[in-house]
């Protein structure tokens, strides 16, 4: 009685380790490595700005690739600023900086240094200011509306519903 029961066990043991190696998948296929993601902010991204067309009556879209960690409203308002101080006649005053943006419910608030103050009083030229900034800004999802501030203070804002 003893043998059956253990010639039974080896019997059943030898069985399992069969099935076993048929599911575990015995096969010839060679085990490639996963390629390593990129973790998302190190992703490529574009960064979208607007600066004034050469006539200075409309404005031009320009796309720059980014890492998407640097996609950020404060960052696209500080390309357009820098963009702008590479024109044969930039719009901007000398020494410009962005000081942040805040975005609450819909609404960027983008400060920018005192010398926003020195640019061109004209019409045409506060327009224009205020188009690069509103559309630049705009290009994110979460910015319907812009307040343009300087040093904390705002100065002017846009709905890029409103006219023009």
């Amino acid at each position: 009685m003893m043998q059956y029961s253990f010639t039974r066990r080896v019997l059943c043991l030898l069985l399992c380790s069969i099935v076993c190696v048929f599911i575990s998948g015995c096969s010839q296929q060679e085990i490639r490595p996963s390629r390593p993601r990129q973790v998302p902010a190190t992703m490529d991204s574009t960064l979208i700005y607007y600066l004034p067309s050469e006539d200075g009556q409309h404005l031009r879209r320009y796309k720059m690739k980014t890492a998407a960690r640097d996609n950020t409203p404060v960052e696209a308002l500080r390309e357009m600023v820098r963009a702008d101080k590479r024109l044969d006649s930039p719009l901007l005053p000398d020494g410009l900086s962005v000081n942040y943006v805040v975005v609450e419910r819909g609404t960027a608030f983008a400060d920018f240094s005192s010398e926003l103050s020195q640019l061109d009083t004209s019409p045409s030229v506060q327009e224009l200011f205020i188009h690069m900034t509103t559309q630049t800004l705009t290009e994110f999802s979460d910015i319907h509306s812009v307040v343009i501030q300087i040093n904390g203070q705002p100065k002017m804002n846009r709905s890029p519903g409103l006219p023009k």
